[in-house]
């Protein structure tokens, strides 16, 4: 590993990564941010480079220990979300549009020397710097830095980001894993307000496997996502928030009481239903990276949820995958009103349901399972006393990929898609079209069917709240693929979201899981509440300090000067 630049280096650096110059006021450059953080802003250098022996042109050491440990543990989530520059998916570590900007390990085989002896490490896509944040003070410093330097800021708590919103070349990242207050209340009051909830307050690095068992430990449930390392606070729930239990107990921003969030002025704000309602509304589905820097949030929870759930699968073929998926389309609607939510692939199904008993879940999925058993496959129907041994059964196990570059490209699908033969004929073909390019469906059945929802409360997308599955598609390459490789397979992505625009005619997408190539991307995922959120936008931000891929207030012509520059 390189070591830890002096102050003059810092100053080179600067020069180097942001373009600040002598002219750059004093306040305004990195040396003097250096200064006031008392040393806290470092270099972010690239998570695989202790494995190469070139950093952007320039020689350095190997340090072999570290390679091994990084080569030994490619794939796992937890030491990507508990390192500064660990990102889950490779397009926000490289250059996407530039191969030879990048620092990747081949993710099929790490200790591959073709990926990185007498090769260069390059800092791809990469924020230059980091701080790793404690409090609101060292948010101020940075947002201030960023004004008057013109730097740009990333946001990143666990890495877990399809689009690149928490990376970015020559940005300055806000790392807030290290946020960690965890507290329970079973009657939160938020500020101002008199109502009390049933809530569990988080810092903004908490991630899920922390929030689940301080949760289970307080005999409460909290709603969250279906991988541990995934955080509480950031993108997740900003952008909508899913959960295999959202058909009954709705999407995370519909449970969210409270953020405390430094906006771009600096100030430390607290917004709820009581006090910057206007903020509060654009925090519950406006996005992340773009109001402000959240610190934390507060969400209601449930008593302990006991509750059935049905883990059906067999092993694909050529032949299998379709008769399967035909089974479930035409269960959907009667699945739907019985609350179940879950994942569903091209040969297994993993739902929950706590509107159920085990008789009636037996019933319930007979026919499904029947078809797995006759594939040589099975079916297990259980009842579980609480989601924490759901979670520790079977959804540690099941966490996705990391290391790899992969690229989500999913849609709303609405209940009314369900109702008519065209439109389940239609969904039939999908699959197929899916089947004939070689991938496999994946149906997250997370859509707040069954929630009572009061219209308007919340900013996500409207297209939520007449859905019932989100239905990807996706795209992914080697560490190695060409541009024209790239190329291809970002355009094959276009073409299945064009396919599904057409089969879901005046729904939306999750922002968090959508082609992060949508062109009607305002509409697509915020549908008519884009045009006040963005008001809320030049209220909070008027000189759009904040901003990322495609977030609210993003202008188009941005895209030229991203790493994504060849798919715009």
């Amino acid at each position: 590993m390189t070591p830890s630049p002096s102050k003059t280096s810092l100053a080179l650096l600067a020069v180097q990564f942001f373009g600040l110059g002598s002219a750059c006021g004093c306040a305004c450059t990195l040396d003097s941010l250096n200064t006031t953080l008392q040393g806290r802003v470092q270099p972010l250098t690239p998570f695989s480079l202790p494995c190469f022996s070139n950093y952007n042109g320039q020689s350095v050491t190997p340090n072999d220990a570290a390679c091994a440990n990084i080569q030994d543990n490619y794939t796992d989530p937890y030491l990507r979300t508990n390192s500064p520059n660990g990102y889950m998916n490779n397009q926000d570590e490289m250059c996407s549009s530039n191969p030879e900007d990048q620092c990747l390990l081949d993710s099929s085989d790490p200790t591959d020397p073709l990926a990185f002896v007498n090769q260069t490490c390059r800092q791809g896509n990469m924020p230059s710097y980091y701080i790793e944040v404690k409090d609101e003070t060292d948010v101020r410093h940075a947002l201030h830095f960023s004004n008057c330097s013109g730097t740009r800021l990333s946001i990143k708590n666990s890495g877990h980001d399809y689009l690149t919103r928490s990376s970015g070349k020559g940005t300055l990242a806000l790392w807030t894993r290290k946020l960690q207050n965890l507290s329970y209340s079973p009657a939160f009051v938020p500020d101002g307000c008199q109502a009390s909830y049933n809530a569990i307050t988080a810092g903004a690095g908490v991630n899920f496997d922390e929030a689940y068992e301080f949760a289970h430990q307080n005999n409460v449930t909290i709603l969250g996502g279906y991988s541990p390392t995934v955080g509480l606070s950031g993108g997740w729930v900003m952008n909508g928030g899913h959960s295999v239990l959202s058909p009954v107990y709705g999407l995370g921003v519909d449970r969210v009481v409270q953020y405390k969030v430094v906006t771009p002025d600096g100030e430390l704000r607290i917004a709820n239903e009581c006090q910057n309602q206007d903020l509060f509304w654009a925090l519950r589905g406006g996005g992340g990276g773009t109001f402000g820097v959240v610190l934390e949030s507060t969400h209601r929870v449930e008593s302990t949820i006991s509750f059935v759930a049905a883990i059906i699968k067999f092993t694909s073929n050529s032949t299998n995958v379709l008769p399967f998926m035909d089974i479930v389309v035409n269960n959907t609607l009667k699945w739907a009103k019985e609350g179940w939510g879950g994942h569903v692939t091209g040969d297994t199904l993993v739902n929950v349901s706590p509107l159920l008993s085990v008789a009636e879940a037996n019933a319930s999925m007979a026919e499904v399972a029947a078809y797995a058993k006759a594939q040589g496959g099975s079916a297990v129907i259980e009842a579980f006393s609480s989601w924490y041994d759901f979670y520790q059964k079977y959804v540690t196990s099941s966490s996705v990929s990391v290391g790899v570059t992969h690229f989500a490209g999913s849609r709303l699908v609405p209940t009314d898609v369900f109702e008519t033969a065209e439109g389940r004929s239609n969904l039939m073909d999908f699959f197929e079209l899916i089947l004939a390019n070689g991938q496999t469906p994946y149906i997250p059945v997370v859509a707040p069917v069954l929630y009572n929802y009061t219209e308007g409360s919340t900013s996500a997308s409207p297209a939520w709240r007449k859905s019932v599955w989100e239905l990807g598609s996706g795209s992914s390459w080697a560490w190695n693929s060409t541009l024209q490789t790239r190329e291809q397979k970002i355009a094959t992505l276009q073409n299945m979201t064009a396919t599904l625009e057409r089969i879901t005619p005046g729904s939306g997408a999750y922002s968090n899981e959508a082609n992060a190539f949508t062109v009607d991307w305002q509409e697509a995922w915020w549908g008519d509440n884009y045009d006040k959120l963005l008001s809320i936008k030049h209220k909070y931000d008027p000189t759009g300090l904040l901003s990322c891929w495609k977030c609210v207030g993003w202008e188009d012509s941005q895209a030229n000067s991203t790493c994504f520059a060849a798919f715009s």
